[in-house]
């Protein structure tokens, strides 16, 4: 993806190269949607670009946006790599030829026999399914750090939409406060003109009894043009605080916008993760992670005195890596955990769609916040085409966001 910004062509890194031949082919496959509320969409703000100290305010703003999105890619970007690697290596297992593939079925279906046979007593005693089983044998050099991570981000999701809850509380006061002094500006509008008419109808009259009945007015008019005085100080007064009062509430609520606008990108990108790492272990949250984390724990060690049959697996998988590195396949690894798939071409199936799935996920953050990134950019492109000055201080500002990349 290209785009045009102060005269240069920037670039957006594209994700790896995604598998695309006729073999490795399926039908479309969805990501499983995340409902993200209509509260998190990000809305513009309200801000006076000809002040100076605000203008400068909303450019920092936009730029540490695009910083904090342009982490988040970065980090997408090498889970996808990874994701992507696997289905290449599917690819190339797939189209390998029959007879170079006699002996890695060999050695997988051998280890799957012998897994099955130690799952047997496994099973009845531990409670986690074959998926769960499987996330963690292929991630139990991380799932500790996921455990945690993962009670944090659901703790800082409560944090997150309990702020969500506050702001738009504040948010929707401002905007009654708003109506109220709309609403009482032109009250004062609507008593001014009656009074108007008022002052114009009785100094009609007060002429026309001195010009009919030559009655001395001097006294009703003075008293009639000083009341009118009075009511007109009044009138300018509660005007002017209605004006004062408006500005500082535009100023809180463009207050307001900025911080929900920060809450709601986080709480995007809080959610998705959450969603992802749920997805990636098959579970529903941190403690049923923790829990099935313990069972497995307790599963290893009675694989530990399974003392034999380990041996021949060992034995099979070291010939399974072997064949695996021979066709060229980059993470020989895993496939341990996923014998079954070699030899069952409907468990494959499932790989392939567990790791489109999960690739779905991730392109769909990153062009989250790619999107952010680029209406960050537009937006001070608006400003920064509005005069030369504004432009130099958008340069001023975008020396950091070039220094990172």
């Amino acid at each position: 993806m290209k785009f045009h910004f102060f005269g240069r062509k920037k670039e957006i890194k594209k994700l790896p190269e995604e598998v695309t031949t006729e073999q490795q082919r399926e039908p479309e496959v969805s990501a499983e949607s995340v409902d993200i509320p209509e509260t998190v969409k990000v809305e513009k703000e309200k801000v006076d670009i000809h002040n100076d100290r605000a203008r400068l305010e909303y450019l920092g703003r936009l730029h540490d946006a695009i910083i904090e999105a342009r982490g988040q890619c970065g980090d997408i970007k090498f889970e996808y790599g990874q994701v992507t690697s696997y289905l290449k290596d599917i690819q190339l297992i797939d189209q390998a030829p029959d007879e170079e593939k006699t002996e890695l079925y060999s050695a997988a279906r051998r280890i799957v026999e012998l897994t099955e046979e130690r799952q047997k007593l496994q099973k009845k005693k531990y409670k986690m399914t074959d998926g769960q089983r499987r996330a963690l044998e292929n991630y139990e050099g991380t799932v500790q750090g996921d455990i945690k991570k993962l009670a944090e981000y659901e703790d800082y999701q409560v944090k997150i939409k309990n702020d969500l809850r506050q702001l738009g509380s504040e948010k929707n006061l401002l905007l009654a406060d708003k109506r109220d002094i709309i609403r009482g500006q032109r009250t004062l509008k609507v008593i001014g003109k009656c009074l108007t008419a008022i002052l114009i109808a009785i100094g009609a009259m007060l002429a026309a009894l001195a010009f009919l009945f030559k009655v001395d007015i001097v006294v009703p008019f003075v008293a009639t043009v000083a009341f009118g005085f009075v009511i007109a100080a009044i009138i300018l007064n509660e005007s002017r605080k209605n004006r004062i009062d408006m500005a500082i509430t535009e100023k809180k609520c463009n207050r307001a916008i900025f911080l929900s606008n920060r809450v709601k990108i986080k709480y995007v990108n809080n959610v998705r993760t959450l969603d992802y790492l749920c997805h990636k272990y098959q579970i529903r949250n941190a403690t049923e992670l923790d829990f099935v984390y313990g069972q497995y724990l307790k599963a290893k060690r009675e694989w530990a005195r399974q003392r034999e049959s380990t041996i021949q697996i060992n034995e099979n998988n070291k010939i399974l890596m072997n064949e695996l590195q021979r066709l060229g396949v980059k993470d020989r690894d895993i496939w341990f955990a996923q014998a079954r798939a070699l030899v069952e071409p409907k468990e494959m199936v499932e790989v392939r769609h567990d790791l489109n799935v999960r690739r779905q996920k991730l392109r769909d953050q990153l062009d989250y916040n790619t999107g952010i990134m680029e209406e960050c950019l537009e937006e001070m492109e608006k400003i920064r085409d509005k005069k030369p000055e504004y432009a130099q201080e958008v340069e001023r500002i975008l020396e950091g966001e070039r220094g990172i990349r």
